[in-house]
């Protein structure tokens, strides 16, 4: 008698089973899609170059790729330096800059979001979130720079930008 209630258990197990999957197959199917990959590394901050790109180095990673530059994505702020193209958009590129100094110091918790390698120099293209708050949106929020979605020729960017940033001193 003890065998044939393990056996009815048994088979109720197996019925049971394909619902089972059933449920589990529709719940997957309805979920939300998933979001990229977020990476929160044990990583140094190193420097920010201007507004809108930031060194880390990621002791965990091989030497070869243990120091990154992560361009943010979605967002263009004005050049500094040799990337400015007039006097307005090297004070405007400065001022964007301090911002995201000032922004990734006072972050508790940084992770960089979906990353992909770009097209320049081993340069990684993502979304960095400080604190839960993207990065890019804030520059963009805070006037200090552009929505940018990477569809541009080199060329195309660099004229928009003498547009942007350089029209105000006329030059």
């Amino acid at each position: 008698m003890t065998c044939v209630k393990r056996a009815s258990r048994f088979r109720l197990v197996l019925r049971a089973t394909p619902a089972v999957g059933a449920l589990a197959l529709t719940a997957a199917l309805s979920a939300p899609p998933a979001r990229g990959a977020d990476y929160t590394w044990p990583f140094i901050f190193v420097e920010v170059i201007d507004g809108d790109t930031i060194k880390f180095d990621v002791p965990s990673l091989p030497p070869e790729l243990a120091s990154i530059k992560v361009r943010l994505r979605g967002v263009d702020t004005p050049g500094i330096g040799r990337y400015a193209k007039c006097p307005s958009e090297e004070a405007a590129g400065r001022v964007a800059t301090d911002f995201t100094k000032a922004q990734i110091w006072k972050a508790r918790r940084i992770v960089v979001r979906d990353p992909k390698w770009g097209s320049f120099g081993g340069r990684v293209i993502a979304d960095l979130v400080l604190d839960g708050i993207s990065l890019s949106a804030a520059l963009i929020e805070g006037g200090y720079g552009i929505r940018d979605h990477g569809k541009q020729t080199k060329e195309e960017r660099k004229e928009n930008r003498r547009k942007r940033w350089c029209s105000a001193s006329g030059k």
